[in-house]
């Protein structure tokens, strides 16, 4: 890899607790968490026939699994890098020197928040306990839930991925009941009548509104998202089976993602009493199944808790794979006291990164009050991460040339051309669209009451921050104070390596570059 990236660090001081097993739920815990119960019907309603919304599904499974495609490519080059995208981020653009890891560092660490999950949990707590739901009450279980998470990935690893094993496996027992109870409601086994109708004239009704089917493939895309959490944990892999890890068994489990995305459509479908109850349930189409099926409120009870507990399971793998992406930002250098957010001592973890990704999200949770401010909030966090991945595909192009230059050739995977630009063309289309005026000629937001395109303008201008930063940082202030940036290597008790970047004088410069090798070593 580069030497100006984080070195290579021979043993994992986290350990190797990824084996196919918590990979396997890191993937279902990262895709599947509320957005499947909740987005089949605002899915149909936008698109206008079960039909076309059945291609919105395949799409966005392709979409999911082209992207997949790109992150396992990486991971065969840099089999003992956590981080995902920050890793590859800075292995795909060296130069300028410490722009990407400045710009991720700081966007990671002003936007690492995923507290819609928090709040899903909370609402579903409230739901399943027939208590009154208030804004705070939501809140309230909801900063007890991060506090939980927070504490147990900071101190045992082990036990935060066993626990999202087995989390992981009630949700899969519980999708299975529900799939096999669709079969039997398909089968006229229950007190639903009709069931088949709402699958005749499939096609009728089908929009030719491009912002409506726009927003559709936007909303099945988000219920593919989390992909990448997996990724950050590639180092903690058995070395011996990264890459078949990565390479055949990760996009096994992303296809069998997709067949129960499209079973538990099918099913929903078919238990809802038909076309019109679907797009009247919005949110509720999974409730709407189950009161049909099964008539009583412990039924929608314990679909309430499923629900609950699968937004605790991709609360848990955001927390596990965020924290190593940070601790990389920290490993690069780029972040201030670059030891302590590089150190997994004394738990075995990086318990300065999951301190952070805790702040924020608390912070996030309860500052915005409820409305604009908080939905405004957590769109800026949504949008922010589109233009990495553009550069991160673009990035893989640039990876293949530095490797082809130092005589390297692939190693075991190749995505080819085509899938990397109809990534890059996805993302871009998903950027566009927030500059899209919302139907009815209204310039105010669908979440918001204030203009629809603020958090994208805001999310370009925290980006210009960073890069204006940069600039001050890395190239006026050097060239005022007369010295250079240059970087230095540490090792530390456990294993853990990573790099400070140090001020040279200008006058020292080819002295300090003569005694140390690219990587900062002496």
């Amino acid at each position: 890899q580069n030497d100006a990236g984080a070195p290579v660090e021979t043993r994992n001081p986290l350990g190797y607790n990824l084996d196919y097993v918590s990979a396997f739920y890191m993937v279902i815990q990262g895709i599947i968490g509320t957005g499947i119960f909740l987005t089949p019907a605002s899915v149909l309603n936008s698109i206008g026939s079960v039909g076309a919304s059945y291609v919105l599904w395949v799409a966005g499974f392709i979409i999911a699994l082209f992207e997949v495609f790109v992150y396992i490519e990486f991971a065969t080059y840099f089999r003992k890098r956590n981080g995902g995208d920050v890793a590859y981020l800075e292995q795909a653009f060296p130069k300028p020197d410490y722009l990407v890891p400045t710009a991720y560092a700081a966007v990671s660490v002003i936007l690492s928040f995923s507290v819609s999950s928090a709040v899903a949990f909370g609402t579903y707590v409230i739901a399943a306990s027939d208590l009154e739901p208030t804004t705070w009450k939501q809140r309230g279980i909801g900063v007890a839930i991060l506090s939980f998470v927070a504490i147990l990935t900071a101190v045992h690893p082990k036990a935060s991925l066993k626990l999202a094993n087995l989390l992981g496996f009630v949700k899969m027992v519980f999708i299975a009941f529900v799939i096999i109870t669709g079969f039997v409601v398909l089968g006229g086994g229950t007190r639903v009548n009709n069931p088949h109708d709402i699958f005749k004239n499939a096609w009728d009704g089908t929009t030719s509104d491009g912002n409506a089917i726009a927003n559709a493939i936007i909303k099945v895309s988000f219920s593919y998202g989390g992909t990448a959490y997996v990724f950050a944990l590639v180092g903690e892999s058995n070395p011996k089976k990264t890459r078949n890890l990565f390479r055949f068994f990760i996009p096994g489990v992303v296809v069998l993602v997709f067949l129960i995305y499209i079973l538990l459509i099918t099913t929903f479908y078919a238990g809802a009493g038909g076309l019109a109850s679907v797009k009247k349930s919005g949110v509720l189409v999974a409730s709407l199944f189950f009161t049909n099926v099964f008539g009583t409120r412990a039924a929608t009870q314990a679909l309430d808790v499923l629900v609950a507990l699968s937004a605790l399971g991709h609360l848990l793998a955001v927390f596990v794979g965020h924290s190593r992406a940070l601790r990389e930002c920290g490993r690069q250098g780029v972040l201030p006291y670059p030891r302590l957010w590089t150190t997994t001592r004394p738990f075995g973890t990086p318990l300065l990164p999951v301190i952070i990704t805790y702040v924020v999200n608390l912070i996030v949770l309860l500052a915005p009050p409820a409305g604009d401010a908080y939905n405004f909030v957590v769109d800026i966090g949504s949008y922010s991460g589109y233009f990495f991945k553009i550069l991160l595909f673009v990035g893989l192009l640039f990876v293949r040339k530095q490797r082809k230059a130092a005589g390297l050739k692939p190693n075991g995977w190749w995505v080819p051309l085509p899938i990397i630009i109809i990534n890059i063309l996805f993302y871009l289309f998903v950027i566009a669209m927030a500059w899209v005026p919302p139907k009815g000629g209204s310039l105010k937001g669908s979440d918001v009451s204030f203009f629809y395109a603020t958090y994208a303008i805001t999310t370009i201008g925290i980006y210009l921050l960073c890069i204006a930063y940069y600039f001050v940082w890395a190239k006026i202030i050097p060239k005022i104070g007369g010295y250079q940036h240059r970087t230095v290597f540490y090792d530390l008790q456990n294993g853990e390596r990573g790099h400070t970047v140090v001020k040279v004088k200008n006058d020292e410069v080819e002295k300090f570059d003569k005694e140390h090798d690219a990587s900062g070593r002496l």
